[in-house]
């Protein structure tokens, strides 16, 4: 499906013309340790019911790994869960730590010094790349960041009483604001279509991420943009208040106490395990881990086409992005927007830290309105005798033999590859160089 972006800073290339990478062939046999956001997973390495993840058939690193001769891990920890890991620095966090629990702080390595790659939802932020530079001072080393994945957030709900939920983009604002707090008001009933002779009643429990995560930074990147005078009640003297964080209870903090209730869970397997549990509850998580689950999702209206009511799992592209370079995630201004600031101190090499302004996809032209962009993050040092295979694996998803061989990211999934200028062989031998 075509979805466009908006953004005056920057603008998307029109269409999507897949770069040309030519698979690498490696005699060398390895296994590359990674992990991180768990929005990407299920197109990444498969079935997400597992915390730690050998890749399966279809998915991007089983692809990637047929393709170049080598074996691959991915532990499902969060977006910021896996930044703290690859900064080496962050107390608690260390790549050869466990990948259980619901909560990980580790990929399970074994006698490694640093992961091979990591998968994040949220762009480096100022204090990630801080973290990241305190914990590589012996080798000078920095951070190298490339958008590899889109994926469609979906709004998951449990109500065995209706058989479908059509939203427009005000009632997503007024659910997760609290103003609507139960499934009978007023306010609502355009949205549901009930199971015949069912009655839709009852308070609603919001579920929503309780780690660092990119999924809710992405989530609240559309709410602090879209939602305005919809999320105003109680004389709040703001148009809203939500702040685009990875930490949903920072990010909600105004309105957390105007839930009926609500439940924190770890990781998007976590929500979907939340929502499963609590009868009338409505959450957040990636499109692929409902499908996967079999949970109820909204289809949702882009105020563009707003009788047009969207199913995520429908959203596929391949999508057309511009990147910034040598930019990370600063403060947020007054209206809760995030701000690009540069790298400080400036990286030793130039243009290795790549991201797509979140403002370019917070509020959708057109399609599926709400929309998280994924990364891979790799350090420029340290790699060694693996150095080709984590360049090679850094850009596997414009890869063009390794796309082909992909069935788990793309329409039907909730997940898109990227057409992003620049991202090529070229940027990862510049970038990643020992």
């Amino acid at each position: 499906m075509r979805h466009a972006f908006c953004n005056t800073r920057m603008k998307f290339v029109a269409g999507a013309v897949l770069l040309s990478l030519a698979s690498v062939s490696f005699a060398q046999s390895a296994t590359l340790v990674g992990g991180g956001a768990t929005l990407p997973a299920a197109g990444y390495a498969g079935n997400t019911a597992n915390r730690l993840m050998t890749p399966s058939t279809g998915t991007l690193l089983a692809a990637y790994g047929s393709a170049n001769g080598v074996g691959t891990t991915y532990c499902q920890t969060g977006s910021g869960g896996g930044k703290n890991i690859l900064a080496g620095s962050v107390s608690g966090f260390n790549v050869n730590a466990a990948c259980d629990g619901t909560s990980p702080i580790g990929f399970g390595g074994t006698g490694l010094s640093q992961p091979h790659f990591v998968g994040s939802d949220s762009p480096l932020s100022a204090s990630d790349y801080s973290n990241y530079l305190a914990g590589h001072t012996a080798t000078g080393a920095q951070p190298v960041q490339a958008p590899a994945v889109a994926g469609a957030i979906a709004v998951v709900f449990n109500k065995p009483q209706v058989r479908a939920l059509r939203l427009n983009e005000s009632q997503v604002c007024q659910i997760f604001s609290g103003k609507i707090k139960n499934w009978e008001d007023a306010a609502l009933a355009s949205a549901i279509v009930p199971m015949p002779g069912q009655t839709v009643t009852g308070p609603i429990k919001i579920a929503y991420r309780s780690d660092g995560s990119g999924t809710s930074f992405a989530f609240t990147n559309h709410l602090s943009a879209k939602c305005g005078t919809d999320a105003t009640f109680g004389g709040n003297g703001q148009a809203t208040q939500f702040q685009t964080n990875q930490d949903y209870a920072t990010a909600a903090a105004a309105y957390l106490s105007s839930y009926s209730s609500s439940v924190g869970a770890s990781g998007n397997p976590g929500v979907i395990t939340a929502i499963g549990a609590n009868q009338g509850s409505i959450g957040y998580a990636e499109t692929a881990n409902s499908v996967q689950s079999g949970t109820q999702r909204a289809s949702i209206s882009n105020d563009s086409a707003a009788t047009t009511f969207v199913d995520p799992a429908t959203f596929g592209g391949p999508l057309p992005v511009t990147v910034t370079y040598d930019k990370i995630i600063g403060s947020n201004n007054a209206a809760g927007r995030p701000q690009l600031a540069s790298l400080s101190p400036a990286p030793a090499v130039a243009q290795c830290v790549a991201v797509v302004d979140p403002a370019a996809y917070a509020v959708p032209a057109s399609g599926y309105p709400i929309v998280a962009v994924s990364y891979f993050l790799v350090n420029a040092k340290g790699n060694g005798a693996d150095l080709a295979h984590v360049q090679s694996l850094l850009i596997s998803p414009y890869n063009t033999t390794v796309r082909s061989n992909v069935t788990k990211i793309g329409a039907g999934q909730g997940l898109s590859f990227l057409t992003a200028p620049g991202i090529d062989s070229s940027f990862a031998s510049r970038c990643v160089t020992q």
